[in-house]
């Protein structure tokens, strides 16, 4: 989402005169969430799951959060690493299926670390592997989705799970070889499972409201399904 903000900023900036400036504060949503509650002075929060966004409302400092999109997980991997062959499917990321392959996922407490974790339940189940978990997995977490995408493009790490939006995004950058999909079904069983993102007005001002309801419109939800890789909400 940070990628999408900065790309619009310009043209948000020149169909606003009245606002000056769009200042940005990117990182995980429940680090923003608990910062806000704790008065951070922002003017609007954009968060990636409804739990964070809850924790924002519940202490009465966001009344109406408006839901624009969804993000549904996948495989990122080095565009360099020596296992791009053999990285098809979430099995691949075991060291018994690639021994000494490097994993990166995010922590438990950002939204990315967990839909990775919640994806790995159902691949667990929907496998039979109970190899198939983060302990297992990982060998190194990341605060944000932002930093774990930053180790795979450097190649620190060969792969992580991180959003099709940011696949997307690095692949049209070349910095990595883009996208391993994770399927929404297997055998009957589901796989895949997508964050959901909300924005909310975290005060009165006619521009905070104005440009909430901009990031929740139709015309930037088109902009995020066509050019970025979200779905729709």
């Amino acid at each position: 989402m940070s990628n999408v903000l900065q790309e619009i900023q310009p043209e948000y900036l020149a169909d606003h005169p009245c606002v000056t400036d769009l200042v940005f504060s990117f990182g995980s949503s429940a680090t923003l969430a608990a910062q806000i509650v704790n008065g951070f002075p922002g003017d609007v929060f954009v968060s990636a799951s409804k739990s964070t966004m809850d924790t924002v409302t519940s202490a009465g400092v966001i009344s109406t959060p408006s839901r624009f999109a969804k993000n549904y997980a996948a495989i990122m991997f080095y565009k360099n690493s020596n296992f791009n062959e053999s990285i098809t499917s979430l099995l691949s990321l075991l060291d018994s299926k690639n021994p000494n392959i490097k994993v990166g996922l995010c922590v438990e407490t950002a939204p990315c670390g967990s839909l990775a974790d919640s994806v790995l339940k159902n691949v667990m189940e929907a496998y039979g592997n109970q190899s198939l978990n983060r302990d297992e997995i990982a060998d190194t977490e990341s605060p944000s989705v932002e930093d774990l995408i930053s180790k795979i493009e450097i190649g620190e790490l060969d792969a992580g799970i991180v959003y099709e939006s940011d696949c997307h995004f690095s692949a049209t950058r070349k910095k990595s070889s883009g996208c391993v999909e994770i399927p929404d079904m297997h055998n009957g069983k589901a796989l895949n499972l997508a964050n959901e993102y909300y924005v909310g007005a975290i005060n009165a001002k006619a521009n905070s409201r104005e440009f909430s309801q901009f990031i929740a419109s139709s015309a930037f939800q088109s902009i995020l399904q066509s050019k970025h890789g979200f779905s729709a909400p």
